[in-house]
């Protein structure tokens, strides 16, 4: 039977995985937690469920992460999802920002190594997470940082470091990148070198301009 650990050496020495492999990876305990409760302030809609290249904002991200998970959660307030085969979670603390959604799917999972991800990064891959996951080994939180930034909300997460949220919601502490120093994390560098790496990895797409760009 074959193993995850197989398939990270198959990925390693650059083996494309056979369909029995995909099927054992499609198994691992892996949930991933798509973001999709924002106020869309910017965009004036529920960007989720905006158009984008032909298909739906969310739709991307959820084809990425997909043949990793064993679970797909949506953190969402609204919006009809029914078309994508996924849990629905609201936020449990109403207009904080994403630290609510990042409880509320972490509350919700039932594994320990969890994926992040939010609904506006359409050109995200799943060999790119499959290479978070990779490095992920030892720490509580694994970030991506490209170019001198760091994406918060793009990233590993263990179930264990739910605790740390729920406390800093309690002490009105809403900012993710202060909750994620608080734990055992580290920022895994993405550049050019890695075969996945593209220049619109991390597009963000937050407004009708993003779009239209």
């Amino acid at each position: 039977m074959f193993h995850w650990s197989l398939i990270l050496v198959l990925d390693r020495i650059g083996l494309k995985p056979i369909n029995t492999v995909l099927q054992v990876e499609k198994k691992s305990e892996i949930t991933g937690i798509i973001l999709a409760g924002g106020l869309n302030l910017r965009m004036g809609s529920n960007k989720a469920l905006v158009c984008w290249r032909g298909k739906y904002l969310i739709d991307w991200v959820y084809s990425a992460i997909c043949p990793l998970c064993s679970e797909i959660i949506i953190s969402a307030n609204e919006g009809d999802f029914s078309h994508l085969d996924a849990k629905i979670v609201p936020d449990r603390f109403n207009r904080i920002g994403p630290v609510a959604g990042i409880e509320a799917g972490l509350s919700s999972s039932k594994t320990d190594l969890n994926i992040i991800v939010s609904c506006d990064t359409p050109m995200l891959t799943t060999g790119f997470f499959r290479y978070m996951i990779r490095e992920h080994e030892g720490f509580e939180i694994s970030i991506p940082v490209h170019d001198g930034t760091n994406e918060p909300l793009i990233g590993i997460y263990n179930h264990s470091v739910l605790s740390r949220f729920q406390e800093a919601i309690a002490r009105g502490q809403f900012k993710p990148p202060s909750i994620i120093k608080s734990c055992n994390y580290q920022e895994v560098p993405v550049g050019r070198e890695l075969n996945f790496y593209t220049a619109e990895l991390f597009l963000n797409l937050n407004s009708p301009e993003d779009l239209k760009q």
